[in-house]
């Protein structure tokens, strides 16, 4: 989720980060998205973001893509560092110039973003589609044959023929999407297959698939006959993958704070086992963070108190929101990261907002 970014943290200060909503957007920007990126513009230039960067940033607001609600650019006096235009609106425009940059509304989005297949299919075949957010989408068409695909009704003796063999050809045409949806899933590794369609054809492909994809499978109730109304009825599923993943996480961390074992909890613990390389997973809620850490030119070199890393030896260390500097931190050492929700239970959430799960045990 991280390894990616590095290569900001390691780029020319200070970094422009902006995360404008363009929701709505059409060939040409409307007047409101233009004047809120002149307001901030203005902000930005008087906390000292480079002239260079901020212009960067100028024609994409003028070229803002129509398919994206979000607008997300890093950038510094070297220009565009980072731009992705991102589906979903931001709840606030983000616009900050500092020393780190500002990543945790990528991060949120990315969080939420998993490999899955939509599968709409009828007993002639299938439209598959892998939706893969670090790649290209890849999308199957399987066709089947129509021969006596219908059963007829002649009576007799033929009747039962016909019926047959209309069953037949359909476990056949299943057994062709079968066979495309288990390759599609071996390529994409995805974390969920929704499937719907005739409800006939949806029981023989459940009946054909190999264990390991029928586990993935989600049959969506009702015959939708598009991919688009498929990826429609998709998007609460993976809503609730995203909640079960999280919860799973905050069960661990419980379970392991239990045992006073492989966590770290509140900002001095987490940073020190950040220090030591020992996180494996961050936890962090944005909203429940408060405060700013100090740091110097290795990511190692972080604290809570400047006069520590003085004592290390770094001359004047840098100041940034402790978000920043954790998320820092985790990156160079290969650390995953799970954002929180700013509200949660009392006693399920780590002190502060931030925590550890940890490789090993302090």
């Amino acid at each position: 989720m991280l390894t990616d970014l590095v290569f900001l943290y390691r780029a020319a200060t200070p970094l422009v980060s902006v995360y404008l909503d363009t929701t709505g957007t059409v060939a040409d920007v409307p007047p409101p998205v233009r004047l809120r990126w002149k307001s901030l513009r203005r902000e930005l230039a008087g906390t000292g973001a480079p002239e260079a960067a901020l212009a960067a940033i100028d024609p994409l607001v003028s070229d803002a893509d129509p398919t994206g609600d979000t607008l997300a650019v890093i950038a510094n006096r070297d220009g565009l560092l980072l731009l992705a235009h991102l589906p979903d609106a931001p709840m606030r425009d983000v616009a900050r110039c500092g020393a780190l940059p500002a990543v945790v509304p990528l991060l949120a989005w990315r969080q939420r973003q998993f490999p899955y297949v939509v599968v709409t299919t009828d007993r002639l075949g299938a439209e598959l589609l892998a939706v893969v957010p670090a790649g290209p989408d890849q999308a199957v068409r399987v066709e089947g044959e129509e021969l006596h695909i219908t059963r007829s009704a002649p009576g007799g003796w033929s009747q039962r023929r016909f019926q047959q063999r209309a069953e037949n050809r359909w476990q056949q045409n299943a057994g062709a999407v079968a066979e495309a949806l288990t390759k599609l899933v071996d390529d994409v590794r995805p974390r969920l297959v929704v499937v719907t369609g005739d409800v006939r054809a949806t029981q023989l492909l459940r009946d054909q698939v190999p264990g390991r994809v029928g586990e993935l499978l989600q049959v969506v109730d009702g015959e939708y006959g598009s991919l688009d109304a498929a990826l429609a009825k998709a998007a609460p599923l993976l809503d609730l993958l995203e909640a079960r993943d999280t919860t799973a996480t905050l069960t661990a961390f419980g379970r392991e704070m239990g045992q006073a074992d492989r966590a770290a909890n509140g900002p001095a613990a987490t940073l020190q086992a950040l220090v030591n390389a020992q996180v494996s997973t961050l936890l962090l809620q944005p909203g429940a963070v408060t405060g700013d850490a100090w740091f110097g030119p290795s990511p190692a070199q972080i604290a809570l108190d400047p006069q520590e890393l003085q004592a290390m030896g770094v001359g004047t260390p840098a100041r940034a929101p402790l978000v920043d500097v954790a998320l820092r931190a985790a990156a160079a050492s290969g650390a995953a990261v799970r954002l929180l929700a700013d509200q949660l239970p009392d006693g399920c959430g780590p002190t502060g907002g931030i925590g550890a799960l940890l490789r090993y045990a302090g």
